[in-house]
């Protein structure tokens, strides 16, 4: 499905509507039981539909007018439970595919050894910051007013 939906935000960009946002979504990762089974499939395709999407956008000429974020709702916790997967826990993970994006990692990685108090990864970088930063570096728009006390904190996620 998300290869598919990918397909046609590309086109969609492609006829030139000025649209400036577009979702598609990959449901299935909220893997509780088998997780060893079902996550690298899931993964396998989010990483083959980016690469076909990235390739699809360049074909059309305008692979340098479009970033793709990727991100979870939901962080996982660091240790299995007892059927084989993981539960939901803190933090989460977000990344930016496009032409422009400033590959590497952004933020400080939170390690599996230091777990926060209920044995989660810590958040070492608030959701709102990457999301200022995108809005202000990539959309051209003021953050603060879309997000209330924002503060200054961004993060160079574009070259």
């Amino acid at each position: 499905y998300l290869g598919k939906g990918l397909r046609n935000a590309a086109r969609m960009l492609g006829a030139g509507l000025g649209t400036r946002i577009i979702t598609v979504s990959q449901s299935g990762f909220d893997t509780h039981i088998n997780q060893s089974t079902t996550h690298p499939e899931l993964l396998t395709s989010l990483g083959t539909s980016l690469k076909a999407f990235q390739d699809d956008l360049t074909a059309r000429g305008l692979s340098g007018r479009v970033m793709t974020m990727v991100w979870s709702e939901f962080g996982r916790r660091v240790e299995d439970n007892d059927s084989n997967g993981t539960d939901h826990g803190a933090g989460g993970l977000m990344l930016l595919v496009g032409d422009h994006a400033n590959a590497g990692v952004r933020t400080e990685f939170p390690g599996l050894s230091t777990l926060d108090a209920n044995d989660n990864l810590r958040v070492t970088t608030q959701f709102r910051t990457v999301y200022a930063s995108i809005l202000e570096d990539w959309l051209g728009v003021p953050a603060d007013a879309i997000l209330p006390r924002i503060g200054t904190t961004r993060l160079p996620l574009f070259v």
